[in-house]
């Protein structure tokens, strides 16, 4: 396992830590393949805070661009355009893994081919998250007893549905039996998915931190009068982490994903 080439099938089950490096190491053999179609899901990752930001503003001024239920059709349009471009990274991340060599049309035309269904298979398995990313941004006064009370459920939960992604896109099951397969495989170790998950998510939330913290210096050395060259700063630092992140949050999803199948196929062998 010191090379990328060939990872998958992995040898034998692997550590929380041990699923951590493997990743990391098919995140950067894959980095440059995936950094395109990983800043267009950022874009679309970060589009409902720019929409509330600006547009909803902008068209209850202009009762011209007031569309009813716009709001509704425009987040399904983004969420339908990240699932495309989470199946492209998904493929991309998975051939690489296996040693194969990555090719744009193979992998465009089989998300495209699977993207109605993935659908489904992505709203179930990051619908959670998503919802609890939604209820803070909510202008009420108890969010952060909200998200207190329900993060660690969510979690939990997440942690039980997280890896339908890679069985619908890597394993090419159907969505509601990548949930059923996700579901079977992570229920019996649903502390390694949520320790994965928490070291995960808080290796790529600390480079979040870190570009709030130049955004402060900047703060401090050019000025509070210039906070729109700050926040210009700062959103492109924030574009250009997630665009990193992207890629490792799915090669870890994936490898994780085939750690528990091998641990499945060896617990099924023993009982055997």
């Amino acid at each position: 396992m010191d090379a990328p080439a060939g990872l998958l099938p992995l040898p034998r089950p692997l550590m929380t830590g041990e699923v951590l490096d493997a990743a990391f190491r098919l995140f950067r053999a894959g980095l440059l393949r995936c950094v395109p179609y990983s800043g267009l899901a950022v874009l679309a990752i970060e589009f409902p805070t720019f929409y509330s930001t600006f547009l909803t503003a902008a068209m209850s001024v202009d009762a011209v661009f007031n569309v009813p239920h716009l709001g509704a059709a425009v987040y399904g349009i983004f969420f339908a355009f990240l699932t495309f471009l989470l199946g492209v990274i998904t493929l991309r991340l998975q051939a690489i893994a296996r040693g194969e060599r990555p090719t744009f049309r193979r992998e465009v035309g089989t998300a495209f081919r699977r993207w109605p269904l993935a659908l489904v298979a992505t709203a179930g398995a990051i619908g959670l998250p998503v919802l609890l990313a939604l209820v803070t941004t909510l202008d009420v006064s108890s969010r952060f007893v909200v998200v207190l009370v329900f993060a660690v459920p969510v979690m939990w939960l997440t942690s039980l549905l997280i890896l339908a992604l890679p069985a619908y896109w890597c394993d090419r099951l159907g969505p509601f039996t990548a949930i059923a397969r996700a579901v079977t495989l992570a229920r019996r170790r649903s502390w390694r998915m949520m320790g994965a998950l928490l070291a995960t998510g808080s290796m790529v939330a600390t480079f979040y931190v870190l570009s709030a913290i130049i955004a402060g210096f900047l703060s401090q050395l050019i000025g509070y009068a210039d906070l729109f060259v700050i926040a210009a700063v700062s959103s492109m630092l924030s574009l250009v982490i997630g665009a990193l992140g992207v890629p490792f949050v799915v090669a870890v999803l994936i490898v994780a994903h085939e750690d528990l199948k091998r641990r499945d196929a060896d617990r099924r062998g023993v009982n055997a």
